[in-house]
């Protein structure tokens, strides 16, 4: 089996393995004004009656960042890695946190191997959750004004809508060298702040057929 092509299968509560979950009521994620300046001012889309939450994913083969929602509320963030061969541990960590947070939602960046896309598929399936493709145009796009949108650009401008990321910032990257690991959740949380600002976007176009 390809290193990137993740087993399908149900979700379970009893994945056996453990994970530190970060309510944003408990965990003091930053002040309210970040919180009224990204809902009001930059989401103005924001559809404030319904409460949703989502799960974002940037897929990669052999990790993936994360981050969940309740609509303009960052919940929870994360990157989730495992050695080559070790898809069914893969699939356990995402099936943790589709157990622990229960999205109506999933959120896929452009860009996702196809075989992993296709067992996010069958998972959402599984639990009945919606799977949106979101593409990278859409997540500059969002980020505008900002004269040079390179995903380091995009990682400086989330973190001043969630302080809580600041330590996890990785630098430029150097000429010659790997993206930084953490950048993947990064690319997570901007992916669930396009689709916030874009308006739950479901146009058929962008919705993945599950």
């Amino acid at each position: 089996m390809p290193a990137h092509d993740l087993p399908q299968t149900a979700c379970s509560t009893a994945v056996g393995w453990s994970i530190i979950a970060r309510p944003y009521r408990q965990a003091g994620l930053g002040d309210s004004t970040h919180r009224q300046s990204f809902s009001s001012n930059h989401m103005t889309h924001l559809r404030l009656e319904k409460i949703e939450h989502f799960l974002a994913l940037d897929i990669h083969p052999r990790s993936f960042g994360f981050a969940v929602f309740e609509n303009a509320d960052l919940l929870h963030w994360g990157v989730r890695r495992w050695k080559s061969g070790q898809q069914n541990i893969a699939i356990k960590k995402l099936c943790q946190l589709i157990d622990l947070w229960r999205p109506s939602r999933i959120l896929i960046r452009e860009g996702a191997p196809p075989q992993c896309r296709k067992t996010v598929l069958g998972l959402a399936r599984r639990h009945h959750i919606r799977v949106r493709n979101v593409a990278r145009a859409d997540v500059k796009s969002a980020f505008q004004p900002l004269r040079r949108v390179s995903r380091f650009d995009i990682a400086r401008t989330v973190v001043e809508y969630y302080p809580e990321l600041k330590l996890r910032l990785p630098l430029n990257r150097p000429l010659g060298h790997a993206e930084p690991l953490r950048m993947r959740m990064f690319n997570a949380v901007a992916t669930g702040m396009a689709f916030v600002r874009n308006g739950y976007d479901d146009s058929p176009a962008k919705v993945m057929q599950r």
